[in-house]
């Protein structure tokens, strides 16, 4: 039980390894391939520091421990960013200044939001919520381009298809997650912390597809020098 315990606590680090094990054994090629290594390492990194924080705080300073809340909040934002501009650049669309219209709004949304709203410190559902609704909207602009288009390219067995599926797939279950697991915890009417618990654990799992799926993506790509 305790094994499984640790797999579960640490299921947001190891599972990134997956990805990263086929960038550095494969080394798939393409250019528009680096903002999806840059995501992978960089959530790497920041899912590190955001479980090091939950599991060993009693050994961080009380003056140094502001939680791991701005971890999340980085790697949503790395996210969006880097998923965005890989499913842009990847292939050609007919309104594409919108999608990037669509990008430039969220980033300034994101600078009022910490600036005015809420704390770069605490989990922000602004920010998860917003960032979802982008990234779900330039996923299904894909996937309607992809179906649609007469292209000597067939989208449908790309490896963008698997990463825009992976990315429509998390973002639709986590955004109802960080929606809601916030303000229910943090409510004066909520003393029941088995809801919280349980959709943690949906998130992990979650993520945990989506890495696999990444990873999926990034071996397939390794022959696609286009990305």
């Amino acid at each position: 039980m305790e094994i499984l315990q640790f797999f579960r606590d640490w299921s947001e680090v190891w599972a990134l390894l997956i990805p990263l094990i086929i960038i550095l054994v494969y080394k798939p090629k393409g250019n528009n391939l680096r903002w999806l290594i840059l995501y992978v390492v960089t959530a790497f990194i920041l899912n590190f520091l955001a479980v090091i924080i939950i599991e060993y705080d009693y050994l961080i300073p009380r003056w140094m421990n502001y939680g791991n809340n701005i971890f999340y909040n980085l790697h949503s934002f790395i996210m969006v960013i880097s998923f965005s501009v890989y499913i842009i650049n990847v292939k050609k669309y007919k309104y594409k200044h919108l999608l990037k219209t669509l990008l430039v709004l969220y980033l300034a949304f994101v600078f009022l939001n910490f600036v005015f709203w809420e704390s770069p410190l605490l989990l922000s559902t602004n920010h998860f919520t917003g960032g979802s609704i982008v990234l779900l909207m330039i996923c299904l602009l894909y996937f309607l381009t992809a179906i649609q288009e007469e292209s000597p390219t067939i989208w449908l067995k790309h490896p963008s298809f698997i990463i825009c599926a992976a990315v429509s797939l998390y973002q639709a279950i986590t955004f109802f997650i960080f929606l809601f697991i916030y303000p229910m915890h943090n409510s004066a009417y909520n003393t029941d912390e088995s809801f919280a618990l349980l959709m943690m654990r949906i998130y992990q799992v979650i993520f945990v597809v989506f890495c696999i799926l990444l990873a999926l993506a990034l071996y397939r790509s390794r022959k696609i020098r286009a990305g």
